[in-house]
């Protein structure tokens, strides 16, 4: 499977001197998740191209981000924990900012903010 960013475009070309979100030794695991969610939304036209345009490496970053993000609020039951309370050792559990429909919701935002203007999404004939 193509991934469409690699660790040095993340530092230099995406962060551009911000804080990393991701840990180095993970982002090629979340990168390959992104390049496979716009894998999808630009029906596999990105994987025949012989260099990746810098539109798609940004919008894998962002995705990448948005992905890890989404995992790191989760708890061991995978849900996602709004807020603790240590007394009784109370959990509230928050199921609709970032359900999968959202996440899905928010990913196809990233790609058209991103891939819009190029061709790739077109599903036409």
């Amino acid at each position: 499977m193509k991934i469409y960013a690699d660790l040095e475009f993340y530092h230099s070309g995406y962060l551009l001197g911000r804080k990393p979100t991701i840990p180095d030794e993970t982002f090629p695991y979340w990168a390959m998740l992104a390049a496979g969610e716009i894998r999808q939304r630009t029906f596999e036209r990105v994987d025949s191209m012989e260099e990746i345009p810098e539109a798609v490496q940004m919008c894998c970053c962002e995705i990448a981000e948005k992905l890890y993000f989404v995992e790191s609020v989760k708890d061991e039951s995978g849900m996602i924990l709004q807020s603790y309370g240590n007394d009784g050792e109370t959990g509230t559990y928050k199921t609709e900012d970032l359900s999968e429909k959202q996440v899905q919701k928010s990913i196809g935002q990233i790609t058209r903010k991103w891939l819009a203007n190029t061709d790739l999404m077109y599903c036409g004939v």
